[in-house]
């Protein structure tokens, strides 16, 4: 095992032995954390793992038979019959050969084991560990993905004051969506195989012959269609952001409208990208009469390329001293010369005079922000790689510049940015427009990149992660890692399936249903 790959797999701390083991990650420059709080306002009461959105109803069953008929209040034991459920529905997947449910991997390998009568115990490995199960997480799939954005949204709550014990809501509101209601609502849809799956996780065994029967009523990939079920999930996604608060906000149901809109636009045959909205809003430009949602969607994607750019730029950083370090410490002083020079050496074969041209007030690319950050991500030569991320970086600056105050005050009213946003680093720009290019990439690409990495990664030091992906030794620098980075996922992609689960998006094709259109037109913007 060489140097390299020995420090890689385990660093030790000095003086007290404890192992450092290191960790990859998207956020290497620490720059994501201003568009995860801007996407946690929009899209509350959802999450990038919460697949589908039937498990919101039949949780709020499963929480309501509970109560009325096992009645017991130990959390264990309440665990214990809703790790059977979960497990049970995903072996009615695997019996449909259906994908896309929690815990399916298990699931068919279990279902294809054995010939009739399954006991759920091979799957929810009931009294052991849990390790190796359909779900590695002992509170099961609510507890792990489910359970925080639902209490977001008022349908389930912990029982008084014992946490994690759960019970779903009931109360009455003209506009607000109780547990209770859903409970009704999945119960009505399931009435005809409902004590089937009831036995099943009540006595821990079902056959095959009844995940037959069972296969529709219980199918979670599609709520039925024109059923209370389906409206009533319709109205809780549509409705206030959180109901438990006092006072009524609609960024969800302003992005519903965003998201149906553009998928009306959009050809039936394109892939669908959960950025276009956010990316959409961009590219037409800042106006005063967007609606607060658009306003924030359009910062989100400002500050996402200002991370994928950085992060684009640290990545190639890595690379050029992983080619010349040749798995060696060097010199930082001369190798960072000697990459800045080259940078520099790129401009001026573009008769860029880098010495007095000024990097913020140079025409330097008629391309969009978009497209630079494109070419940066998909660019193969490193130097040319960070030429296009600073090209975007500049851009970022002249179209955002004269807004800085209007994005300061809607930031501020939410607390969104922090240190590293973009917002906060356009003050820091506007102190240094007035110098060169040659100025302006030394300053960039030491401070925002090679100090701002080793800041990052010694701040998520622990006695157990190691995330710096080159060492520092007194002047000397090493590669240690490289990573893989992209566009953060700002939950689009679940509302998405969302409306596909609910009918009101084609399942194969980017396309509004007859549903998803009169949806559509009875939709409002509110800010």
């Amino acid at each position: 095992m060489s140097i390299r790959e020995f420090e890689k797999e385990l660093v030790k701390a000095p003086f007290l032995g404890k192992p450092h083991y290191p960790i990859s990650g998207l956020d290497q420059l620490g720059l994501n954390l201003t568009s995860e709080r801007v996407f946690d306002l929009l899209l509350p009461g959802l999450n990038n793992v919460t697949q589908r959105i039937r498990y919101y109803s039949f949780y709020c069953w499963f929480f309501d038979w509970y109560a009325t008929s096992i009645r017991n209040t130990s959390k264990k034991n309440q665990n214990k019959f809703l790790r059977r459920a979960e497990f049970l529905l995903a072996l009615i997947s695997a019996h449909k050969k259906q994908s896309g449910v929690p815990g399916i991997s298990k699931a068919l390998t279990i279902y294809e084991l054995n010939n009739d009568v399954i006991n759920l115990i091979e799957g929810t490995q009931e009294g052991k560990s849990s390790e190796g199960s359909y779900w590695k997480n002992p509170r099961g799939v609510l507890g792990q993905y489910y359970i925080s954005s639902i209490k977001e949204l008022g349908i389930l709550r912990d029982q008084g004051n014992i946490e994690g014990l759960y019970i779903r809501t009931d109360f009455k509101h003209e506009s607000k969506i109780s547990g209770k209601l859903l409970a009704d609502s999945f119960k009505k849809n399931t009435k005809n195989t409902l004590p089937i799956f009831i036995e099943a996780i009540e006595s821990n065994s079902v056959s095959k012959n009844d995940l037959e029967k069972l296969s529709n009523d219980f199918n979670m990939v599609i709520v039925p269609f024109n059923s209370d079920e389906q409206e009533l999930l319709w109205k809780l996604f549509s409705g206030t952001d959180r109901p438990k608060e006092k006072k009524d906000v609609f960024f969800r149901k302003a992005t519903i409208q965003l998201l149906l809109e553009s998928s009306n636009l959009q050809e039936p045959t394109e892939k669908f990208n959960q950025l276009d909205v956010p990316l959409t809003i961009y590219s037409k430009g800042w106006n005063e009469d967007k609606i607060l949602a658009e306003k924030l969607w359009y910062f989100f994607i400002m500050e996402q390329f200002w991370s994928v750019a950085n992060t684009g730029c640290l990545d190639a950083f890595l690379e050029i001293l992983n080619d010349k370090s040749n798995n060696s410490w060097i010199s930082e002083v001369t190798f960072t010369e000697n990459l800045i020079q080259e940078i520099e050496n790129y401009f001026e074969k573009e008769n860029i005079d880098i010495e007095k041209d000024l990097f913020f007030k140079t025409e330097l690319s008629d391309l969009t922000i978009q497209h630079l950050v494109e070419l940066s991500k998909k660019e193969k030569d490193a130097y040319q790689k960070i030429i296009y991320a600073l090209l975007a970086i500049q851009k970022l600056f002249v179209e955002n510049n004269s807004i800085q105050d209007e994005l300061l005050k809607i930031s501020n009213s939410f607390n969104i940015h922090t240190s590293g946003s973009f917002l906060q680093t356009m003050t820091e720009f506007k102190d240094k427009e007035n110098i060169s290019i040659k100025k302006f990439i030394t300053y960039f690409l030491t401070n925002k990149i090679i100090n701002r990495h080793y800041f990052v990664a010694l701040k998520k030091l622990n006695d157990t992660q190691n995330s710096a992906k080159f060492y520092r030794d007194e002047g000397l620098i090493r590669f240690v890692d490289s990573f893989i980075y992209d566009y953060s996922s700002p939950r689009i992609h679940t509302l998405y399936g969302f409306m596909q689960d609910l009918n009101i998006i084609e399942k194969e094709k980017i396309e509004l249903t007859v549903l998803g259109k009169e949806k559509l037109n009875s939709l409002t913007y509110e800010n």
